[in-house]
């Protein structure tokens, strides 16, 4: 029997959002035939393949990953961060949205790469959905969601996070696509 290298690292797909902006499911249009979390997906098998999909949507089911609630409903990225974290059972672990079909294992590496134990965050400047956090940071987002603390952005500032910039050959590949003219636009992007 062979033993299983017990990974180092979840990668955490946050699928749950409501797609208001976009009109439907983010995480299931397509990008060059396939659904936008198959790319974000195959950037984070070339790290881990231990991956986490935060969803309530059965639809996710055909990744073969599991595919788990939020805990407490209706909180946004940082109740589906909680999630995550709650259920992961490493330090260090990619969080992404379901938005970023151009991600790549060059992004999420030079993300790894930046890590220091002494941070609970570390995240490219003003992209708070492709961010490493430590599985410690789980304690303050169950905080956040207790005071009704829902903003991301205020919920990091409560956390020690390191910010790297977004290089020029990194920023085609950290954009999200919100919007029906945001995806549209993807096309000339990639």
């Amino acid at each position: 029997m062979t033993l299983r290298k017990k990974p180092t690292i979840t990668g955490i797909i946050l699928a749950g959002g409501k797609s208001s902006r976009m009109g439907q499911d983010k995480g299931l249009k397509l990008h060059n035939g396939k659904p936008f979390i198959q790319h974000i997906i195959n950037a984070i098998e070339s790290v881990t393949n231990e991956i986490l999909i935060i969803t309530s949507s059965i639809d996710y089911e055909i990744f073969e990953y599991p595919c788990i609630p939020d805990l407490i409903p209706d909180k946004g990225p940082v109740g589906g961060i909680y999630t995550g974290l709650k259920h992961t059972k490493t330090e260090q672990n990619l969080v992404l949205s379901c938005d970023v079909p151009f991600v790549t294992s060059t992004v999420l590496n030079n993300l790894i790469s930046e890590y220091e134990s002494n941070y609970d965050v570390i995240t490219y400047e003003d992209i708070p959905l492709i961010t490493l956090y430590s599985k410690s940071a789980e304690r303050i987002f169950f905080e956040s969601i207790e005071k009704k603390r829902l903003s991301l952005r205020k919920t990091l500032s409560t956390l020690k996070v390191k910010s790297i910039p977004i290089e020029e050959n990194i920023e085609p590949y950290v954009k999200n696509i919100n919007t029906p003219q945001q995806y549209k636009e993807a096309t000339q992007w990639n």
